[in-house]
């Protein structure tokens, strides 16, 4: 551990955890990516693009800012102003504490207290550990308040097919319903089936400009693959609460570039336990009496290359 960042190693995977954020700057398998690394980590600065970082209390948009919750009104920060949404929670750019580190894995604690349109005291804790191929993860919401809060996570996740170029790479995503979004990234009508979105169980990536939201079915967790041409790469499966999965390409077309990748493109799969829009919605929102909690986990697996 040293300043704002705890380096986590075994023979064959090492991950630095970056405290701004509580997320993952780097993690590579026999020297080789399986998440997209930024530079500086633990500087003044968040992530950039949430990249790799916990989303709490809330994942993903929330409409105008504003939700009511149990007949009260409640004001957020606009963190997004283009859109006028608050976007992704409020612990992805706070300085995490290390509760408890080891050569191979970390824990790290957040307590911000009530904030800025939410009134209620919740904890978050994060836990990393890494194993012979990839970093096992898990996340845990506790609802520290005397009356029940509403709540959902997620992360923002940026596969890397062991550094392939995202252009050369295909992305496996499970069965799924599409979660139409309207051009705020909010909901806009029913669930359907996907028929141009990311429609095969294998879909190339090559030129995609991709901003959408997927669901899940059922009772199990997401398995997602991303590879490279060497048939290389990574696998993110996830349990069973996080069936929403907000896929998204970092590309210098739409003004959000990936610092340090090709035309600055990068693709993000951001497991949530709720969509877009659910503290308006209620949609996979949990309720949390006092001393209740959500907790959530996910691995990253290396895929070795094809022989």
């Amino acid at each position: 551990m040293s300043g704002a960042v705890v380096t986590l190693a075994t023979a064959a995977c090492a991950a630095t955890v970056d405290l701004r954020g509580g997320g993952i700057a780097q993690l590579t398998w026999r020297g080789r990516d399986l998440l997209e690394s930024y530079p500086h980590p633990g500087g003044p600065d968040p992530a950039p693009l949430h990249a790799n970082t916990v989303l709490a209390p809330w994942p993903n948009r929330t409409r105008d800012a504003r939700f009511s919750f149990d007949g009260h009104s409640h004001r957020l920060t606009v963190t997004e102003p283009a859109r006028n949404t608050a976007l992704h929670g409020f612990v992805a750019g706070r300085r995490w504490t290390v509760s408890s580190a080891r050569a191979d894995a970390a824990t790290l604690t957040l307590a911000p207290g009530p904030q800025p349109g939410w009134p209620w005291d919740l904890r978050f804790t994060v836990t990393y550990r890494l194993t012979d191929d990839g970093l096992a993860a898990g996340l845990t919401v506790y609802n520290a308040a005397g009356q029940t809060a509403p709540a959902a996570c997620g992360v923002h996740l940026y596969p890397s097919a062991l550094g392939a170029a995202t252009d050369d790479c295909t992305l496996v995503v499970p069965d799924h319903r599409l979660v139409p979004l309207d051009d705020r990234g909010l909901p806009a009508g029913p669930e359907s089936a996907d028929r141009g979105v990311l429609p095969a169980r294998a879909n190339p990536l090559r030129g995609r400009l991709l901003d959408h939201c997927l669901h899940v079915p059922g009772q199990g967790g997401a398995d997602i693959r991303l590879t490279g041409p060497d048939g290389g790469g990574v696998a993110l499966r996830t349990s069973t609460g996080l069936r929403w999965l907000q896929v998204f390409t970092a590309d210098r077309r739409c003004g959000m570039p990936f610092p340090g990748r090709p035309d600055g493109r990068a693709v993000a799969v951001e497991p949530m336990t709720a969509p877009p829009d659910a503290l308006n919605s209620g949609t996979g929102l949990a309720r949390l009496p006092p001393g209740g909690e959500l907790h959530c986990s996910w691995t990253v697996t290396a895929i070795p290359p094809v022989p």
